[in-house]
């Protein structure tokens, strides 16, 4: 998986597409991967790319979920235009709840993992109230965030939590079609796999709907000449 980067970079060098997006986790950017990091991004300037690079967390874009990625942004240097970053549409008061994406969906929530939780699961916290943003979505059913009304997760020692003894709420983790709808996908988008596994995988790799169609829309803007190469880079 180390290797990712550096296959993109052959894709471009060979392809030269006018532009590119590309995502990673936050983790990139932090100390120990920060130099690899700069590395990669020097070699898009290499092959003739103006690169920004920016964290972004989706729920500032519309979509009910903390989730922090880095998206770097390349346009070919021959076509002198620049890149912007969108301005965040939703801040504290403003971001779109768990009841807003799925509450509908109490009664129906279609088919969900289930089985039971590992050590690695119950060491922090899965769950979150109707009134909050979700917890990341990860790529695995094993990972899915507990549905809302699942009892709570007490925390009884480091890194170890149970369900609360006295709730008599029923412990699930959030569905399938729950999923797919804090990533902001139409209900009408159809995952294909047949393992209820990979289906969860595909959502949790995926970036955030709402999320992609802002940094695109930007990058079509900068295609489209109304955006000087010269104010942003």
């Amino acid at each position: 998986r180390g290797r990712v980067f550096y296959n993109y970079v052959n894709i471009i060098k060979e392809k030269r597409p006018l532009a590119f997006v590309a995502e990673n986790v936050k983790g990139i950017l932090s100390k120990s991967h920060k130099n690899e990091f700069l590395k990669i991004i020097g070699m898009f300037f290499e092959e003739g790319y103006l690169v920004k690079y920016k964290l972004l967390n989706a729920k500032n874009f519309g979509v009910p979920q903390d989730r922090e990625r880095v998206f770097i942004v390349g346009i070919r240097s021959d076509l002198n235009v620049g890149y912007k970053f969108p301005k965040e549409t939703h801040s504290d008061g403003e971001y779109v709840t768990l009841k807003d994406a799925i509450w509908d969906l109490k009664g129906n929530p279609g088919e969900y993992l289930k089985g039971s939780f590992s050590p690695i699961y119950m060491s922090r916290n899965r769950k979150r109230r109707w009134d909050e943003v979700s917890f990341t979505i990860q790529a695995g059913g094993r990972h899915a965030p507990l549905y809302p009304d699942s009892p709570d997760m007490l925390k009884v020692g480091i890194d170890k939590r149970v369900f609360d003894p006295k709730s008599k709420n029923n412990i699930r983790r959030l569905s399938v079609r729950e999923c797919a709808r804090i990533q902001t996908f139409p209900d009408n988008f159809e995952f294909i796999e047949k393992s209820i596994n990979e289906k969860y995988k595909m959502i949790g790799n995926a970036v955030p709907v709402l999320l992609a169609k802002a940094v695109a829309k930007q990058l079509m803007e900068s295609l489209n000449g109304r955006i000087s190469r010269d104010t942003l880079f």
